[in-house]
């Protein structure tokens, strides 16, 4: 399926490209989350026209995730989860754990924005999280699971 963009998409393209994508990527989240148009003729010359508002506001979203990783720098929360006599975890600490977790300290972080690239943490111990706040802003942050 043909779509114009109307947010840079990474790995897709910048505003105002028209690339062809899968039609469930299209149907189901490019154009509901408004990053994404069908590629019609008044669709394109409707984008070429905002082009600069459309980057503009790109911009600012950039430029307020940017300053949201400056207060989320350096943060450190602590999970207390119980443990087997061994000291292996009952479970695991997932996303949404430490979602929580950090809310619980007025820190706000989404479980979308948490990024486990080996899957959820099984052992105790300080561990480094990726906390990706748009696609092109990501940080790290520490999260100590702790026995109970």
């Amino acid at each position: 399926m043909k779509i114009i963009l109307l947010d840079k998409i990474q790995r897709l393209g910048e505003i105002g490209d028209i690339v062809e994508v899968n039609n469930g990527y299209a149907r189901n989240f490019l154009i509901p989350q408004k990053k994404a148009a069908f590629a019609s003729e008044k669709n394109i010359a409707e984008v070429e026209a905002k082009k600069d508002e459309l980057a503009a506001i790109s911009e600012d979203i950039l430029v307020k995730a940017q300053s949201r990783a400056k207060e989320l720098e350096g943060s450190i929360c602590e999970i207390m989860v119980p443990v087997t006599e061994e000291g292996a975890l009952y479970g695991s600490v997932g996303t949404r754990e430490i979602s929580d977790a950090f809310n619980n300290i007025n820190i706000q972080i989404d479980k979308s924005e948490v990024q486990l690239s080996d899957g959820p943490l099984k052992e105790t111990g300080d561990h480094n999280i990726v906390v990706s706040i748009h696609p092109e802003v990501s940080l790290e942050v520490l999260v100590k699971v702790m026995p109970e």
